[in-house]
């Protein structure tokens, strides 16, 4: 993916040169620097987002003899998420429960530091026998919790990547390779421990990638020792281990040269099941168009004799599972599903808010159409269930919509009687065209 900077007075600036040719990256950042600033609006610096007709400016900011790009005040949301410039607002997804700290960003190096549940350090302890098997917080809303667990790092890790967002422009190209090159490409730019990026810990499997493939035998080789590792993918089989020991995991391409044994154990497996029953649940339906995605952290042991020489056995530290239609947009029940089938079909633009670790309780909407006039976005939300508390909620955040919204600012579909679908509101903003890889 070429991402493109337009200069003042029309000169193309590759963000590719900021990593591969720093000096020429440098050197055109300075020698626009003063004309950037005195430029009047429409003549900035400006990437190819458009939002309400307009491209979405940009500054140019020195620090310590070093210059980077920054976005305008309070427009970093209304980038493209698959624009390097954009950031999601946080009130609009489960970051929101998350307190002061625990996200931490890096405007100039383009980075975020999160605080994981979790060490990575090989001979710590982890917090899999509490809470880091757990799905999402179960605090009730607001700023409470402290830590990320592997499920928020996930959803982080997707977010980043731009995969819960959907233009028609991304049909047929949004395919496991892509994708998880995307999430690796993406893991380079968060912190996860001191001295260490995602990308050094993060394991991809996925078939017919042989640079993915060689730098996850290279990881295995210089850090299963002293750190325990990230893998990701999508679940292809799970079994019952032969000697009763747990369950066999199998992820779809680790059979194309990973050399990689999956196991976790029956304790471990116990409290998967009861925290991703729904997501468990999918898998075993293997209805078409759905899928079910893990990140793992795993301890990694290559096995030095026998037949098995050069293979590797992996024990499941912690998991966190994640439902996907085809597009590989995330999904929490099949009712959400049938409406990203539906938004696909008719050539919608959107985004899919994810949950991170927080509670059920935290306001947040199903979806948000990104092709409306509105400044933030058409929330959507789906009502599935019909007992007493869920109800009380329901009308909690018809209230909410309403307030922030308008009345018909919102559109939402009640599924639990077998309604119809609603008609969708109308396409009312044309957005220029992303890149499709």
């Amino acid at each position: 993916m070429n991402d493109i900077v337009v200069l003042p007075g029309g000169e193309k600036l590759s963000l590719e040169w900021k990593l591969s040719d720093p000096e020429r990256f440098q050197r055109r950042l300075k020698a626009k620097h003063a004309d950037n600033g005195k430029a009047g609006p429409g003549e900035k610096a400006h990437c190819l987002c458009v939002h309400q007709g307009r491209y979405l400016e940009l500054q140019i900011r020195e620090l310590k003899e070093s210059y980077y790009f920054a976005c305008m005040a309070n427009t970093t949301p209304y980038h493209r998420p698959t624009c390097p410039f954009y950031k999601p607002n946080p009130e609009k997804s489960g970051q929101a429960a998350y307190v002061d700290g625990v996200i931490k960003e890096d405007t100039e190096r383009d980075e975020v530091t999160v605080k994981l549940i979790t060490s990575l350090n090989r001979n710590s302890p982890t917090s899999s026998e509490t809470s880091a098997l757990s799905s999402a917080g179960t605090r009730s809303g607001g700023k409470t919790q402290r830590r990320m667990t592997t499920l928020g790092l996930l959803h982080l890790i997707w977010e980043r990547a731009g995969l819960h967002y959907w233009r028609p422009q991304f049909a047929g190209h949004r395919t496991d390779p892509k994708a998880l090159r995307r999430a690796y490409a993406a893991s380079r730019n968060i912190k996860v421990q001191r001295g260490i990026k995602l990308n050094q810990v993060l394991c991809p499997v996925v078939s017919g990638n042989q640079d993915i493939l060689s730098s996850t035998r290279q990881k295995i080789k210089n850090h299963s020792e002293k750190l325990r590792l990230y893998v990701i993918g999508r679940l292809s089989s799970v079994q019952v281990h032969p000697y009763g020991k747990g369950y066999n995991i199998e992820l779809s391409g680790i059979r194309d040269g990973y050399r990689m044994f999956m196991s976790i154990s029956q304790a471990k497996w116990e409290r998967l099941e009861k925290s991703y029953s729904r997501e468990l649940a999918e898998f075993s339906r293997n209805e078409e168009g759905l899928s079910v995605f893990g990140l793992f952290l795993v301890t990694i042991d290559p096995i030095k004799k026998g037949k098995y020489s050069n293979f590797s056995t992996i024990q499941i530290e912690d998991a966190a599972l994640m439902t996907t239609t085809e597009q590989l947009i995330p999904v929490e029940s099949r009712y959400e599903a049938k409406i990203v089938e539906l938004l696909v079909q008719k050539d919608r633009t959107f985004i899919k808010p994810l949950r991170f670790d927080a509670a059920r309780e935290l306001v947040r909407p199903d979806f948000i159409l990104t092709d409306m006039s509105k400044k933030e976005g058409y929330p959507m939300e789906v009502f599935g269930l019909t007992d007493e508390k869920y109800l009380a909620r329901k009308a909690e955040k018809e209230r909410y919509y309403a307030r922030v919204f308008g009345v018909d600012g919102w559109w939402s579909w009640d599924a639990s009687h077998n309604a119809p679908i609603p008609p969708l509101p109308e396409v009312s903003l044309t957005q220029a065209a992303d890149p499709i890889s």
